[in-house]
C-alpha cells in the first residue's frame, strides 16, 4: 500500500498528469476567464442599476452556479477535457466537408456571410432542442434558471454544448473561415449573449426585428404558456418573425424557467438532470391527479410544447 502511494505521489507520476490535463493551460485560461467575467459583471451590474433593475440574483447560489458553469467552459477545462479529442478524432473524418467556398472572397462580405449562416443554422438547431424530447431535456438545464443573469448564458449541459460544437464544425469546413475570422464573431456573440440573459429592459427600439434585445429573449425565458416557444433566435431575430416565431412584449415577463421543473440542488444534479428527466415525466403522468393539485404533463415538466411554430 505504501509503495503504490509512493508511486501516485511521485514526482515523475505528478509531472505526467499535469501535462496530460494540460493543467497549465487550464489555469491559465482560469486567470483570463476570471478578468472576462469581472469585466462582465461590472458592465452589467452598473448598466442593470441606472436601468432599474435589482440586484437580488446575484446574490443567489444559482448566479455561483452558473459562474461555475462559465469557469468550466471558458476556462479551458471543457476544451481540454472534451472537445480537444473528440475534435481531434474527427478531424479527419470531417475532410471531405472542408469545401473551403467562400475563400475567395474580401474579408467583410466572408465575416458577414459566416454569421448569417451560422445564425440561422442556430435558429434551427435552438428550435429543435425544444421540440424534441431527449433534446430538450439537455435544454431544460439552461431554461430551468429563474433568476437570470448575464452569466446565464454558459449554463448548459455539457452534451448540448458538445452538439452544439459538433454542428457549427460544418459551416467553418465549408465556408472556410479561418480563425483571425471567426474569433471576432464568437467575442461579439458572447457579449451579445450576456445582455440577452442580463435584467436590462432594453427593447433596442425600431431594431427589435433585427437584432436579439434583452427583452425579446427574456420572452423566450418567460414561464408564461403564451411564450412558450418564441423567439429562438440568437443574434438575428429577423428569422423568428419571419418563420412566425417572433413576438415582441414591451415589458420583461414577471417569472423566468419552466412550470414544475424546480432547478436541482446541486451543479451534480443538475448534470444529471436530463437523465432522469423521462422517468420522472412518466412517473407523473402515471400518477393519478391529486385534487387540485394540476396534474404535471410533458408541457409542463420535462417539454415545451410539441407545436414549435404555434
Amino acid at each position: 500500500m505504501g509503495a503504490a502511494l509512493r508511486a501516485v505521489l511521485a514526482p515523475t507520476t505528478v509531472t505526467r498528469l499535469v501535462e496530460a490535463i494540460q493543467l497549465t493551460a487550464i489555469l491559465r485560461s482560469s486567470m483570463q476567464t476570471f478578468v472576462l467575467v469581472g469585466g462582465l459583471f461590472v458592465v452589467f451590474f452598473v448598466a442593470e442599476q441606472l436601468a432599474g433593475a435589482g440586484r437580488s440574483h446575484y446574490r443567489t447560489r444559482v448566479f455561483a452556479r452558473d459562474v461555475t458553469y462559465a469557469f468550466f467552459y471558458q476556462g479551458g477545462a471543457y476544451v481540454v477535457l472534451i472537445w480537444a479529442g473528440i475534435a481531434n478524432a474527427l478531424g479527419d473524418r470531417l475532410e471531405f466537408l472542408r469545401i473551403e467556398a467562400l475563400a475567395g472572397l474580401p474579408g467583410p462580405v466572408h465575416w458577414v456571410l459566416y454569421w448569417i449562416a451560422v445564425d440561422f443554422i442556430t435558429y434551427w438547431w435552438h428550435r429543435l432542442l425544444h421540440s424534441w424530447g431527449p433534446l430538450w431535456a439537455l435544454h431544460s438545464v439552461h431554461h430551468s434558471q429563474a433568476d437570470m443573469s448575464f452569466i446565464s448564458s454558459y449554463r448548459l449541459h455539457p452534451l448540448e454544448q458538445l452538439f452544439q460544437n459538433l454542428i457549427m464544425v460544418v459551416p467553418l469546413l465549408v465556408m472556410g473561415v479561418p480563425t483571425f475570422r471567426w474569433l471576432p464573431l464568437y467575442a461579439v456573440m458572447m457579449l451579445l449573449e450576456a445582455a440577452q440573459h442580463s435584467a436590462l429592459p432594453w427593447g433596442y427600439g425600431p431594431l427589435h426585428r433585427v437584432l436579439v434585445s434583452p427583452l425579446f429573449h427574456a420572452v423566450h425565458h418567460s414561464s408564461d404558456p403564451r411564450h412558450h416557444n418564441r423567439n429562438f433566435a440568437k443574434i438575428l431575430s429577423c428569422w423568428d418573425f419571419l418563420f412566425g416565431t417572433g413576438v415582441q412584449e414591451s415589458a420583461r415577463p414577471s417569472r423566468f424557467g419552466v412550470d414544475g421543473m424546480p432547478i436541482p440542488a446541486s451543479l451534480w444534479q443538475q448534470l444529471l438532470a436530463p437523465f432522469r428527466l423521462p422517468a420522472d415525466r412518466a412517473a407523473a403522468v402515471a400518477a393519478p391527479p391529486a385534487p387540485d393539485a394540476g396534474l404535471l404533463t410533458p408541457s409542463s415538466r420535462g417539454s415545451r410544447p410539441s407545436g414549435v411554430g404555434t
